[in-house]
């Protein structure tokens, strides 16, 4: 029995998988350096007890709405262009 299933994603999917890591991670490091003070970022300043959620959720939101709106919905629609196919 075999423990983990690799599945073989294409390259676009493993490519947006990539880029939507990158982008939730570079989210979380701007909620954590955000500053009040003038309201700009502030680089050398690293805080993980201050965390600015609301921020972190409005830059996360684009990967967000593609994995959970718009790639089920090619999916949805690819499944559904193929049965209409077979059934032609």
């Amino acid at each position: 029995m075999q423990l983990f299933v690799m599945i073989s994603f294409s390259l676009k999917t493993r490519i947006s998988f990539y880029l939507s890591i990158f982008w939730v991670l570079f989210s979380f490091f701007i909620a954590t350096t955000y500053s009040k003070i003038n309201n700009q970022i502030i680089i050398g300043w690293f805080d993980l007890y201050n965390v600015y959620w609301h921020i972190f959720y409005i830059v996360v939101a684009p990967v967000w709405i593609y994995w959970i709106v718009i790639r089920p919905y090619n999916w949805i629609k690819k499944i559904h262009k193929t049965r209409q196919k077979n059934e032609n």
